[in-house]
This record gives C-alpha cells, sequence and structure tokens, in this order.
C-alpha cells in the first residue's frame, strides 16, 4: 500500500513539474553588447539595428550637436529600416541639439517614452515602461538613452526587462577613436 501512495506522489510530482509552461520556455536572452564607432558604415548600423529589438545607448555619450556622431547614424539607421520605432529616455532635452533629435524623431513618426522616475524606483519603473511597450508592438524597435550606470550586468535596465520579456536587447558602447575593428558584437559576457 505505501509503495503504491509513493508512486503516485512521484506520479503526480513528475506531472506537476512536465506540465508547467515554465518549465519548458527558454530563458530570455541575455543583452549583447556591441562598440561601436562614428566611422562605422551604414550597412554596420543597419544590422545592429536589425538585430535587435530594443537598443540602449548610455545617454552621456549621446551627442546631438553633430550629424555624423553615432547617435544619429543609429536614428538614420532606424529610420532606413522602414518599421516603427519608439525612442525611450531620461534625458532632460535642454540643449539645442537634443531638441532638435526630438523634433526629427518626431517627424519620423516615432514615439517618445520618458523614463524619468524618482530615484529608488528608476530602475524598475524604466523596465516596465519599456517591456510593456515592447510586448505592445513586438514588430517595432525601441532605441533607450539612459545613463550608464543604469545599464549595469547584473541590476540594471536591460537585466529587469530580460525577466519580463523576450526581446532582443544590445547595449551599445561609442567609441570616438578608432582603435581596431569598427564594429564588435558578443554575448553578455564578451
Amino acid at each position: 500500500m505505501t509503495t503504491v501512495i509513493w508512486r503516485c506522489a512521484i506520479l503526480s510530482v513528475a506531472v506537476a513539474l512536465l506540465s508547467s509552461c515554465s518549465f519548458f520556455e527558454r530563458p530570455a536572452p541575455l543583452p549583447r553588447h556591441a562598440a561601436i564607432e562614428s566611422s562605422s558604415s551604414d550597412s554596420q548600423f543597419d544590422a545592429l539595428v536589425q538585430g535587435a529589438d530594443i537598443i540602449y545607448f548610455p545617454s552621456e555619450s549621446a551627442v546631438f550637436n553633430s550629424r555624423s556622431d553615432t547617435t544619429w547614424k543609429l536614428f538614420e539607421a532606424l529610420r532606413r529600416n522602414g518599421g516603427s520605432f519608439a525612442v525611450g529616455w531620461d534625458l532632460s532635452g535642454d540643449e539645442k541639439g537634443a531638441r532638435e533629435f526630438v523634433t526629427e524623431t518626431d517627424k519620423a513618426g516615432a514615439e517618445l517614452l520618458s523614463l524619468r522616475a524618482p530615484p529608488q524606483l528608476a530602475e524598475q519603473f524604466a523596465a516596465d515602461k519599456i517591456a510593456d511597450w515592447s510586448r505592445e508592438h513586438r514588430n517595432d524597435k525601441i532605441v533607450v538613452f539612459l545613463r550608464r550606470e543604469r545599464l549595469g550586468l547584473d541590476a540594471g535596465v536591460p537585466y529587469f526587462v530580460a525577466q519580463k520579456t523576450k526581446a532582443r536587447q544590445l547595449i551599445l558602447n561609442p567609441r570616438r577613436q578608432s582603435t581596431g575593428p569598427s564594429l564588435l558584437a558578443g554575448n553578455r559576457g564578451s
């Protein structure tokens, strides 16, 4: 009798584990990292845009007053991509170049998402807003301008977004000087 009870208990546990949807789901892909330079070709920027759903750009590296900078080249690649896209940021937008960038993204039909929140809620608020937008607009791209420290590997916004969506994420690291290959991409540990 006890053997039958044990077998039923083991069978029940096995069925519960195997019937769980999350048991069969793959974990969210880890954010990739890419080092880019303003001298990178248009095709390299296009490849980056094609390979990601959510693209993070360190806001302190964004240069809005030079159309030849990586910020504008990324914007042009999004426009060439032909799909809809959004721009999310925690920037104040006070400088003239940032206002021009906002105007241009608005002309291109991009949705603008403000990711500003009180400091104690900043990462979770931004992650929730990005993940919600990404789920609602599965075929669209979003470029997110956040301070570099908010893009941390273990507790930053991309980490929290990965817990909420399976979107392909890319964290860009703009470079000013050419020190080797103009474009590098790899997994999180690269």
